[in-house]
């Protein structure tokens, strides 16, 4: 006879592994309660009750009644007015603001009370664990946001995916994935025109994705082993999601990305019924309650569409587990709008309503809620709504094509660069000041503050004049004068144009979102120390001495020769990892703002057109 331990016990009694279905409702009709029964039959009992012992208590039963039938029946933008009623006391009761200058740390009080982050070792490898009263989670962020050359797009697992099939031998389990996107262009104006016409609208100013795995707790499990759970668990979605590369955050890098996922940005946090206000955006989120069942390319333009919506920032946080006891599984999409003015998160939350009710989806927008709904677009896991979505038509999110685009690739695809990234970029840029310009225009169409130290001020003033977005100038600041030292943020990063001739490099990091981009016209071995110690390098047609510095440098090997063969329009981006080949694809706009953009007049001796195959494309 076999015995069983009382903790085995009481994992045997837990939800067993089934087939994957999903708990949520098909219809759209709010589902009537057994209360609301029970308040209306106490509705029509109170008259009769009160009959025979006078005017005062019948006028009082019958006032009871009319209070009663519309709060249990009546239904305002498809919820019971009961459920309105029950949001609106909750919402003035909870702590509801943050003072200016609080920290990620009081953010997460906010969000989740009693919330602590401690370090811990996960799948061998250092990082950190957010414990609450509901159970330890883990972040992982996927990609490598320093990365500066992406390949491509690649599409995301939905959680659904990476849950594990549910055991008696292991915690029940929550695994949410949040994509945060910034559409480009990211303001109007010259700049804003001509980068939605090169882009379509179609290529992200930035993209950061965050995995959350949470072991929740449950009776028969030590701390210990939802750690050692945890950890398993950790190990397996970082094996699944490969070839994205995904890394546990540690405590600093955890309490920063709630920070910017956020956009706590050191103003106050104030939650209003329609609203929740972080810093100088306003955001509202809305629980899809049903995604619209489309497949194929229709779904990937739906999801593309998505996060073109005319918001300042959009959050998509698809969030899975854990098994139910029919082997049923929690599958809940929320999405989170954020814009500069009121006026504008209005805009937005209507092209949303628009772009899913008119396929067949449904959502709701969680008027007195939004500090929750907040709380469900960061990286918690937290537990999601009653009403889910169908995990089968939850949208496939990708990642991979977000940044600054450059030009266009042989099959005529974006390539775009990370030039803003969360710590300090070094670019060299080898050409004219054209395509110093040209440049220069596409990151203030991104949103970026731009200041230009320049020897040729007569070179930059026309440009600057026509360049000017309606929120800022850029200012020409002459050789001497001190430069900005403050840091960018994610939502307005920094770029300084150093047009001055050879300049010495600087042996300190700089600040984070802040990108430094030197201009030189020609390459000699004064440069020598930039081009090797620069994180990213462009480079126009070189003459062959050029070239064979470059190459040595950067060890291109046989690679270099082609360096001096690209046509005029054409330019060659270099990092640590890769070589890659892009032509500039210039708009109406900034051919009228720019010019040309070629290095010299005219074509390069040894110019032969179109790169040759078998020149350099992917990593090197």
């Amino acid at each position: 006879m076999t015995t069983t331990s009382a903790p085995a016990q009481r994992r045997a009694a837990r939800p067993g592994a089934g087939p994957l279905r999903s708990s949520a409702q098909s219809g759209t009709s709010p589902r009537v309660r057994a209360g609301q029964v029970v308040a209306a039959q106490v509705a029509a009992a109170l008259p009769v009750a009160a009959l025979g012992r006078g005017a005062g208590p019948l006028a009082g039963a019958l006032l009871a009644a009319a209070l009663l039938l519309p709060l249990a029946w009546l239904r305002i933008r498809g919820r019971w007015l009961f459920e309105w009623a029950g949001t609106a006391l909750t919402h003035l009761t909870r702590r509801r603001e943050l003072p200016a200058q609080a920290s990620p740390a009081a953010l997460l009080d906010l969000v989740d009370p009693g919330a602590t982050v401690r370090p811990v070792e996960l799948a061998g490898r250092p990082g950190a664990v957010l414990d609450d009263a509901t159970g330890i989670v883990a972040l992982l962020e996927v990609g490598d946001p320093d990365e500066l050359l992406g390949d491509g797009r690649q599409p995301l697992p939905a959680p659904v995916a990476l849950l594990p099939p549910a055991t008696p031998d292991a915690p029940p389990l929550r695994i949410q994935l949040v994509l945060s996107t910034t559409p480009a262009p990211a303001v109007g104006g010259a700049a804003g025109t001509s980068y939605r016409q090169l882009t379509d609208g179609r290529l992200a100013g930035r993209e950061r994705a965050v995995l959350a795995v949470r072991v929740l707790r449950a009776d028969g499990w030590s701390p210990e082993e939802l750690r050692v759970a945890l950890s398993g668990a950790v190990r397996r979605v970082v094996r699944r999601l490969r070839p994205l590369e995904a890394r546990p955050l540690g405590v600093a890098a955890t309490l920063r990305m709630l920070a910017d996922l956020a956009h706590l940005d050191g103003a106050s946090v104030r939650e209003r019924w329609t609203a929740v206000r972080v810093g100088g955006l306003h955001q509202a989120t809305f629980r899809l309650e049903r995604w619209p069942e489309l497949v194929d390319d229709a779904a990937g333009r739906l999801v593309t569409r998505l996060f073109a919506l005319p918001a300042t920032v959009t959050t998509v946080a698809l969030c899975a587990g854990p098994y139910g006891a029919a082997g049923t599984v929690n599958a809940s999409p929320v999405v989170r709008l954020a814009a500069a003015s009121p006026g504008a998160l209005s805009l937005a939350a209507q092209a949303l309503h628009r772009l899913l009710t008119d396929l067949g989806g449904q959502l709701h927008r969680l008027d007195g809620a939004h500090a929750g709904g907040l709380a469900a677009t960061l990286p918690l896991a937290l537990a999601g709504p009653s009403r889910t979505a169908p995990a089968a038509h939850l949208p496939e999110l990708s990642l991979g094509d977000a940044g600054l685009m450059l030009g266009t690739n042989r099959q005529g695809r974006s390539l775009a660069v990370r030039l803003f990234r969360p710590e300090s970029t070094r670019v060299l840029l080898v050409g004219g000041v054209h395509a110093t310009q040209l440049v220069v225009l596409r990151a203030l169409a991104l949103g970026a503050q731009v200041v230009v130290q320049t020897t040729r001020p007569h070179l930059w003033e026309p440009f600057v004049r026509g360049a000017g977005t309606p929120d800022a100038t850029v200012p020409l600041i002459p050789p001497g004068r001190p430069l900005p030292a403050g840091a960018g943020t994610p939502l307005r990063p920094l770029l300084l144009v150093r047009d001055v001739g050879p300049v010495p490099v600087d042996p300190q990091p700089g600040p984070p979102w802040r990108s430094t981009l030197v201009v030189r016209e020609e390459l000699t071995k004064a440069d020598t120390d930039v081009l090797g110690r620069a994180d990213l390098v462009v480079l126009q047609p070189l003459d062959a001495g050029e070239a064979a510095l470059a190459g040595a440098t950067l060890r291109l090997g046989d690679s270099a020769q082609w360096l001096t063969r690209m046509r005029d329009d054409m330019v060659a981006v270099i990092n640590r990892r890769a070589l890659r080949w892009a032509r500039l694809s210039l708009t109406p706009v900034e051919a009228h703002l720019v010019g040309s953009p070629s290095r010299r007049g005219g074509r390069l001796p040894g110019h032969v057109g179109e790169r040759p195959a078998g020149s350099p494309e992917t990593h090197r």
